[in-house]
């Protein structure tokens, strides 16, 4: 790797250590911010945009007014439903008004690092990565957004003989998974739907370029894993997943397996934490079990495909 590559620094918003459903053995998830699409039910609402934030949790807060008072930009206003919320356009991500807090009710999300510093967290587990086949798995947010920060710790890890694997959405020009295929050795795909106008009424993107990327990477890559995420009412229906497992078997020239992953609601205090409404407030979520009609008939298809993430 040249020396400055090093230098260069992405906006991480978490950092999890011993995962184990991302990817094989024991493994640490890196979560990078930043992704095109909108999600009506996203879980990591604080991946989205590529600034730091502020997350505000009001439960907490006593409404004493010192992040107010504090804050150079005035970016902080009292709202009768969110509390005191931080406008993120306003928002210089400073942490003054995370510091002025008494009682912990904000925090910050997205902080920069450098690749340097990013693997001193990587390599305290190394050891772990060895014993169990594991390593480090780039999420987010799209990490792709972030493509020269990521193909350099990518280029670190590598040095290291650490496993490297990356979930994305797909929504980014074929260059840059043509950099970046060299310096990775497992990708996770998401696929929502096939059908154009529904992608973009439930994510805000049409999907033609995100198919025609998964196209080109099922002839040039692989291992490669396709991961559906289940939403009630956008895509769960029988029909719907024919469609999707239809287009896996006849456009892909190859896919190692296909994750059916339910609908959850986990990530639904985090709207409220960043002033947002929450768009799938009263749906339920799913378990395992209601898909297993979807399991089979994936696999009456020959799909290789699984519910959960393993």
């Amino acid at each position: 790797m040249k020396p400055h590559d090093r230098k260069k620094t992405g906006v991480i918003f978490d950092i999890e250590r011993f995962a184990t459903k991302d990817g094989p053995g024991i493994r640490t998830v890196i979560f990078l911010k930043g992704c095109h699409l909108r999600c009506q039910w996203c879980q990591n609402p604080e991946s989205q945009l590529l600034n730091v934030e502020v997350m505000y949790d009001a439960k907490k807060c006593a409404a004493c007014g010192r992040c107010v008072e504090t804050c150079p930009n005035g970016a902080i206003r009292t709202d009768s439903y969110f509390g005191l919320l931080t406008d993120s356009e306003i928002c210089g991500g400073c942490g003054l008004c995370t510091e002025a807090c008494y009682y912990d009710a904000r925090k910050l999300v997205g902080t920069n690092y450098k690749i340097s510093s990013l693997m001193v967290e990587i390599l305290k587990d190394k050891s772990f990565y060895k014993n169990s086949g594991g390593g480090v798995t780039f999420s987010g947010g799209e990490p792709l957004l972030q493509s020269d920060f990521l193909m350099a710790v990518c280029q670190a890890c590598g040095e290291e003989q650490i496993h490297r694997a990356v979930e994305t959405c797909g929504h980014v020009p074929w260059n840059v998974f043509a950099k970046l295929i060299s310096e990775l050795d497992l990708i996770f795909f998401d696929l929502k739907h096939i059908d154009p106008d529904l992608h973009k009424r439930y994510t805000g993107v049409t999907n033609e370029l995100i198919l025609d990327n998964l196209k080109k990477l099922s002839s040039v890559f692989s291992p490669l894993i396709v991961r559906i995420p289940v939403i009630p009412g956008f895509n769960d229906a029988l029909e719907t997943q024919k469609g999707i497992f239809g287009f896996l078997k006849n456009e892909l020239e190859r896919v190692t397996a296909v994750e059916l992953l339910p609908f959850h609601r986990l990530g639904s205090s985090k709207y409220k934490g960043l002033g947002r409404v929450y768009p799938m407030e009263d749906v339920v979520s799913l378990k395992k079990e209601n898909l297993k009609h979807l399991e089979k008939l994936g696999r009456d298809m020959g799909i290789p495909v699984r519910v959960g993430a393993i």
